[in-house]
């Protein structure tokens, strides 16, 4: 028996639709007409707080770093962006999470095998030992204190700038899902580039590069 030409091209035109009227380069929808995946409801605070948290990582870890191999003057300019990104990162996270009495709540709890647990405390530590360090280099007191502080801003800043790549690979999105063991390196990659470039910017020029260094190797990592 032949079949109608008409319900042949009509066929076509469903499965190249997804048979929901939808071009193909949509987003895929199931049967019932609704998303497969869950789009997720971001404020424009939560990439600003990916940002300006993998920045703040990265210049800690810099900034100690600097010191070490003798350019002072950069590592003071270092912990101070370092501080300033401290400081807006639970600020946006507090201004996405609507109340400040989410944030507190949340370290109410220590657990381990959570990734939101361990972020919160991380930068509920990272935060005063970061500002602390530039505060106290700013006002020349207590250099030991200052060096104590600065020791522990880096080594809290290297999960710093990864806890956010674990806490989206552990979801139901499949592309974060399936990228789970090359997401942290990406996020660290990024944040060494956004420490290098922001050396590169506030550094004295004559000690910045080893910063534009580290902004191409990252970025290339990236």
């Amino acid at each position: 028996m032949t079949s109608d030409p008409s319900e042949h091209s009509a066929g076509l035109a469903r499965r190249d639709t997804g048979g929901d009227g939808a071009h193909r380069g949509d987003q895929p929808r199931s049967y019932y007409g609704q998303p497969i995946v869950k789009e997720p409801a971001w404020t424009w605070q939560v990439p600003w707080y990916l940002f300006a948290g993998g920045l703040a990582g990265g210049a800690s870890l810099a900034a100690a770093v600097a010191e070490a191999t003798g350019q002072g003057e950069l590592a003071r300019r270092t912990r101070g962006v370092a501080a300033g990104a401290a400081t807006a990162s639970p600020a946006l996270l507090i201004s996405d999470l609507g109340r400040p009495r989410r944030f507190v709540n949340m370290l109410r709890v220590f657990k381990p095998t959570s990734a939101m647990s361990m972020g919160s405390w991380l930068l509920a530590a990272f935060g005063p030992a970061a500002t602390g360090a530039a505060a106290l280099d700013g006002l020349g007191w207590l250099p030991t204190a200052r060096r104590g502080l600065s020791a522990g801003a880096a080594v809290l800043g290297v999960p710093l700038t990864t806890y956010t790549a674990v806490l989206l690979s552990d979801s139901a999105n499949p592309a974060w899902h399936g990228a789970r063991n090359t997401l942290p390196a990406v996020f660290a990659s990024s944040a060494a580039a956004s420490a290098g470039g922001a050396m590169t910017l506030v550094g004295p020029a004559a000690q910045t590069a080893p910063a534009r260094r580290l902004a191409a190797a990252a970025a290339a990592g990236e």
